[in-house]
């Protein structure tokens, strides 16, 4: 089965006080074709916009979806740094077309817990400064998961994620201070 898709640049630059903007969208058809107007405004900044760049994004999507603010649906997604380094991606699907998640591989575990990283807000449009306290799946993990006598389980994008705390973990005396202050962030949104 052949999928029509199309790959999207997103730009998402520094605003003031935290906030970003990825209002910055172009369409290409190919993955090639994306990464090579990435490098060239990553090699001009400023060229559009005075804003500082924070990272590059790039969605595959297919067509007849709407792209709108980074967690809809799309086939694969790519995030890179400002200089055009990939820094991490996801080759399965996402959002109400998911695809399968086998786990991640241990080279593509980025932070530990205790690791101190940014977390970048799509939907509200914000960074804001967390602490790591849970790492998503290995492969090994899922694997034995789904090789278990459990009910059917199958894992998809929102598990790909990691438990990130707004505060330091000693800060957390409770139970329910530690729910108030966790969030299970896609680990295409955590950066150093």
């Amino acid at each position: 089965m052949m999928v029509n898709s199309y790959f999207e640049l997103n730009v998402v630059r520094l605003l003031d006080e935290g906030k970003v903007s990825n209002d910055e969208r172009i369409r290409f058809h190919s993955l090639v074709e994306a990464e090579h107007e990435m490098l060239r405004i990553s090699n001009n900044p400023f060229e559009f916009e005075k804003e500082e760049i924070f990272c590059f994004i790039i969605r595959e999507i297919p067509f007849g979806v709407l792209s709108v603010n980074g967690d809809d649906d799309c086939l694969t997604e790519r995030v890179y740094l400002p200089d055009g380094t990939k820094l991490d991606e996801r080759l399965f699907a996402s959002g109400s077309i998911a695809g399968i998640f086998y786990g991640r591989l241990e080279s593509q575990i980025r932070f530990q817990p205790g690791d101190s990283v940014r977390v970048l807000d799509l939907v509200n449009k914000r960074i804001w400064d967390g602490f790591i306290y849970a790492v998503p799946p290995t492969v090994e993990k899922v694997s034995k998961l789904y090789e278990s006598d459990l009910p059917p389980v199958c894992l998809d994008a929102s598990d790909d994620s990691y438990v990130v705390l707004d505060c330091p973990l000693s800060e957390c005396k409770t139970d329910d201070d530690y729910m108030s202050a966790h969030s299970h962030i896609s680990a295409l949104r955590v950066f150093p």
